[in-house]
């Protein structure tokens, strides 16, 4: 089989120079010499070249990139012994020059940098910052505020007082006019000044009271259980995004390395049918195959460039909802590939896990737990409160110490008979809300069994999708092979090979795909069961999908 031409035969050009006077003076192809436009030609050629270069290695991974701008800038500045006259060197010099500090940029910032990242990685980096998990941490934290604040209702409130007050005149009592009636009963006694201040004007004062709760009839109990059911269902709410990132997490990140796989096999296929495209043309210029043959291997190479640029834009979109989950923009290339998950426990198993493990199901218990307390909160609003309260006056000036004591202490009740029925409405309320959530929660375990089960069946069919591929790939692999021969041979057809490659391709996608249903739906199942945390327990224990090669 004659060598392969290079796919980046097209970014080569012409550097064979010769120097003539006080310019360099280039010879084309037909002999003839230029002076100025020729080199000028070929500069400009070795600059469009340069940015096909660097469209090219924006496509490839770093190193990659690297070492194929490193060969063709070679051949773009390689000059023949002898083309040269050593007294014009420094004109190609410069060049060479440039050239070479463009390798030296295109080394110092890769095109493209990725970051490999493990499934563990990944895991850890989507709790830390997916703002999805974020958002529900902060719920917690707002869950136990305000449990906090609900346990303030066990103390007393202690609160400072102050008055000042500025008046049109001082308030007295002026009984002067009642001197002449008591004059009159009893003319031998004397009678005191009948007119007393009772306030100064600009009085003020300082001082502390004190109020606390004895007794209300449960409400203060009931609320404070409410507040504890309510951090519960936010934890349970937690633990319901977080088995959803990691179930998420396990989509995406194993779809971008399905998708790298499957580029892989595109690019596989594609070199393969390119070079049976090359025989085909070689086989048809002697005149062993037919034009059609031909025609079949260029629409074979054609089919195979299509599916190869569609699995790299599939890597690209695929790249973008990672850093979506990931919470960041790193572009991380998954380093664990798809693995082949076996021997799970039974149903039953997952089952009973779900019943007690989900946390959507804890998430609606809690809720129905909290309904329950309102109900008693709101019942004991029937009943009379019964308070403790005190004050301590510190200073005073301008007011009557008769009628304002320096301190008192004692207790109060309060028993409210008639509001318009609304302490009654909210009872009833809230125990219309405690049913309607035992509903929902009796709903929600049916529901989640189901789910297990269904999560259940879809492994086992991905599992069995799996291993009928296993036949089907050594199949295809076996034809590909015996088709290739016999091609060479000339008992063969091109369609024979095209379609034995085209089927080799669908077969190794096929099976990464059922490795990636398979790794999926242990995922749900976990996430169903209410135990994604034993993914990478499953995960450490599988058989990698290289080594199932």
């Amino acid at each position: 089989m004659p060598e392969r031409p290079s796919r980046d035969a097209a970014l080569e050009v012409p550097t064979r120079w010769q120097l003539s006077g006080s310019w360099p003076r280039v010879r084309d192809s037909s002999g003839a010499n230029g002076l100025h436009c020729g080199l000028t030609r070929r500069v400009f050629k070795g600059l469009r070249a340069l940015c096909e270069l660097v469209g090219v290695a924006s496509r490839l991974p770093s190193g990659s990139a690297a070492a194929l701008t490193e060969t063709h800038l070679t051949r773009l500045t390689s000059v023949p012994r002898g083309s040269v006259d050593r007294g014009r060197a420094p004109a190609c010099g410069v060049i060479v020059l440039w050239l070479g500090c463009a390798l030296a940029v295109t080394r110092a910032w890769p095109l493209g940098a990725q970051t490999p990242l493990s499934f563990r990685d990944a895991l850890t980096m989507a709790q830390q910052q997916n703002q999805q998990l974020r958002a529900a941490e902060a719920q917690v934290e707002r869950s136990r505020a305000t449990r906090s604040a609900t346990r303030g209702l066990y103390f007393p409130t202690i609160s400072a007082n102050g008055l000042y007050a500025h008046m049109n005149d001082r308030l007295f009592v002026d009984l002067e006019g009642l001197r002449p009636i008591l004059s009159s009963l009893n003319p031998a006694v004397p009678i005191p000044p009948l007119t007393a201040t009772v306030l100064e004007n600009d009085p003020y004062r300082t001082g502390l009271t004190a109020h606390w709760t004895l007794f209300a009839g449960g409400s203060i109990l009931a609320q404070n259980r409410g507040a504890q059911a309510g951090v519960t269902a936010a934890e349970q709410e937690h633990r319901l995004a977080e088995h959803g990132i990691t179930t998420e997490l396990v989509d995406r990140y194993f779809k971008r390395r399905l998708a790298a796989d499957v580029l892989e096999v595109r690019r596989r296929a594609l070199e393969t049918l390119t070079r049976h495209l090359e025989d085909a043309r070689r086989l048809r210029a002697a005149g062993q195959i037919a034009r059609t043959d031909e025609l079949r291997a260029e629409v074979s190479q054609a089919e195979a460039d299509r599916e190869f640029k569609k699995a790299r834009r599939d890597v690209e979109l695929a790249s973008v909802a990672l850093r979506s989950t990931l919470g960041n923009q790193v572009d991380a290339v998954p380093s664990t590939p798809l693995v082949l998950i076996t021997g799970l426990e039974p149903l039953a198993t997952f089952s009973q896990a779900a019943d007690s493990g989900n946390p959507a199901i804890g998430r609606l218990a809690a809720l129905k737990e909290q309904a329950r307390q309102g109900a008693v909160a709101a019942r004991g609003e029937l009943f009379p409160s019964i308070a403790a309260f005190g004050g301590y006056e510190f200073f005073q000036k301008g007011l009557n110490s008769t009628a304002d004591p320096k301190w008192i202490v004692g207790v109060g009740a309060r028993w409210e008979l008639f509001d318009g029925f609304g302490r009654l409405n909210r009872l009833r309320s809230a125990r219309h809300l405690e049913e309607a959530l035992g509903f929902e929660h009796d709903h929600a375990q049916h529901e989640v069994a189901t789910l297990v089960q269904q999560r259940y069946d879809e492994y086992q069919s991905a599992l069995e999708q799996y291993q009928s591929l296993e036949t089907t790939l050594a199949l295809a692999q076996e034809s590909l092979r015996s088709e290739q021969k016999a091609y060479t041979a000339g008992v063969g057809t091109s369609l024979d090979v095209t379609d034995a490659q085209l089927s080799l391709s669908r077969a190794q996608v096929d099976r990464l795909t059922a490795l990636y249903d398979l790794d999926l739906a242990v995922a749900r199942l976990l996430e169903a069961s209410g135990e994604s945390g034993r993914f990478l327990e499953y995960l450490d224990r599988a058989t990698p999908a290289e080594e199932l090669r």
